[in-house]
């Protein structure tokens, strides 16, 4: 989109658009969507609206864990183990109700200062097993 940020609906519909662009370029029928911290609304907004959507890797996401349980696509959800926004019991429960992966990286805040390759490892080797590799 042009111009300034949106919010909400906006932000869900922006990536609506992104996921459309993605879809029919990369000639498929599904892809895996990734979010950052409070953007985790918008990638759930996703799922829930659109089959398309084949997997949700979650990065310090800034949200109720209860809305995890009810996903019905593969999820891996990233967190450093210094990030105290959610609680972890929470957090760890909700992605094993959803049947998800949960990454805790060592050393690591919500903004992943320290240890950030450890968070790209994680999330390719969790994209390779969803493509079957």
């Amino acid at each position: 989109s042009q111009g300034v940020r949106g919010t909400g609906g906006a932000l869900v519909e922006d990536a609506e658009a992104a996921m459309r662009v993605a879809l029919e370029n990369a000639g498929t029928s599904a892809l895996a969507v990734a979010s950052l911290h409070g953007g985790a609304r918008v990638a759930l907004a996703l799922q829930e609206r659109h089959p398309a959507v084949g997997g949700l890797c979650l990065v310090a996401p800034d949200v109720d864990p209860l809305s995890l349980v009810r996903l019905s696509c593969p999820l891996l959800v990233i967190v450093g183990a210094e990030d105290t926004r959610v609680p972890r019991a929470a957090l760890a429960a909700a992605v094993a109700e959803a049947g998800g992966d949960l990454e805790v990286i060592d050393d690591a805040g919500a903004t992943f200062h320290r240890n950030l390759p450890q968070v790209g490892r994680a999330a390719a080797a969790w994209l390779q097993r969803l493509a079957g590799g």
